[in-house]
């Protein structure tokens, strides 16, 4: 059973002054918790920084989290323990869509990844984070190249997140997006289908009707989809839509999802600050089993060691394409189980034994 918190933050005016919108997830209460008296040494703390992609929400991790305490519950570890999940809605989407419309309206600007990247550091400034906790960043699509964004300015002896999990990344350097460009790849696409697609409907079960029978949202796990038509939609009328004064539309602008798909900077810069980062901190890359955003040859250039990008591991979720997230949560925390194991569970022999 987990509860959920919502919290809301001000923003950096420089930036708009957009208020940054996060949830918190935590296994169970302060009462329900149980202490463990058989481990034989403290676990370490880990709380969890889930950041969504383009044109999604911060609750659209809820399924993944539900398993991934589900998992900790029924297979506890001496080795850490998960005290909470962080969810945060980009400042252009979901509840922070709603709560800054006016604001982004007034802005008159583009949310670049640098400016999403700076409203984690008021986060991370903000005292919410458990004390004693390590940050464990976890990003899906666009947002990978956010949290590696995240870490610029700091030393590699100083970085905020102790390790680093990228779900699906797109990062792809220069050549590889001519080719891509060239070669019309889904992920150049999604912009003109962005431009194009539906955004208004009478309500949110029609809505939910419309998405059902249509790719991707027919492939999602149908608690993704419900909570899709719950929190990145709102209703209307809005700033974008003043004369629709009933029926609901997305949290987020056209305007505002053409130009997130359309971040390459923020990928290349991502692609290069890895070189850094991969030596300095452990950095996993989960992949979708069905590549169909970015074929293979992106996506090993990508984990190019070659490059300077070695990960501590690659993983593939079955059943899943880019948007791994929202089609098999379950198997992605059974994936991020591993990799915190495998950053975090290192056996310690007991010093009363030695």
């Amino acid at each position: 059973m987990l509860e959920a918190k919502e919290f809301t933050i001000p923003g950096i005016e420089e930036d708009g002054g957009l208020v940054n919108v996060l949830v918190r997830y935590t296994p169970r209460s302060p009462e329900e918790e149980v202490v463990a008296t058989s481990f034989e040494r403290p676990r370490a703390k880990l709380s969890l920084l889930l950041l969504h992609s383009i044109s999604s929400h911060k609750e659209a991790w809820l399924p993944m989290v539900e398993h991934l305490f589900e998992l900790q519950r029924t297979a506890p570890t001496n080795a850490f323990d998960v005290v909470e999940a962080w969810a945060m809605d980009l400042p252009n989407h979901g509840r922070a869509a709603v709560i800054n419309e006016r604001r982004l309206a007034a802005y008159g600007r583009i949310i670049s990844g640098w400016q999403a990247a700076r409203a984690i550091h008021v986060f991370l400034k903000s005292g919410l984070v458990a004390p004693g906790a390590a940050i464990v960043a976890v990003g899906h699509s666009a947002s990978t190249c956010i949290l590696v964004q995240c870490t610029e300015g700091f030393p590699v002896s100083a970085l905020p997140f102790s390790s680093l999990v990228m779900v699906d990344p797109p990062m792809m350097a220069g050549e590889m997006l001519a080719k891509a460009r060239a070669e019309g790849w889904p992920l150049v696409r999604a912009i003109d289908v962005a431009k194009k697609r539906r955004d208004v409907w009478p309500s949110r079960v029609e809505a939910r009707e419309w998405f059902a029978k249509r790719w991707p949202w027919s492939r999602w796990d149908p608690r993704v989809l419900d909570l899709y038509v719950e929190h990145a939609l709102c209703d209307l009328p809005t700033v974008a839509y003043p004369d629709l004064k009933e029926g609901v539309t997305l949290s987020i602008t056209r305007d505002h999802e053409v130009a997130g798909y359309s971040g390459y900077d923020d990928a290349e810069a991502g692609l290069a600050r890895l070189k850094t980062l991969c030596p300095a901190m452990p950095v996993h890359c989960v992949f979708g089993g069905q590549p169909d955003l970015l074929p293979l040859e992106a996506q090993d250039a990508l984990v190019d060691e070659r490059e300077g990008r070695r990960m501590r591991s690659i993983v593939r979720v079955a059943r899943a394409g880019h948007l791994v997230v929202q089609e098999n949560p379950r198997d992605l925390a059974l994936a991020l189980w591993g990799i915190l194991h495998e950053d975090y569970g290192v056996p310690v022999v007991a010093a009363a034994r030695l």
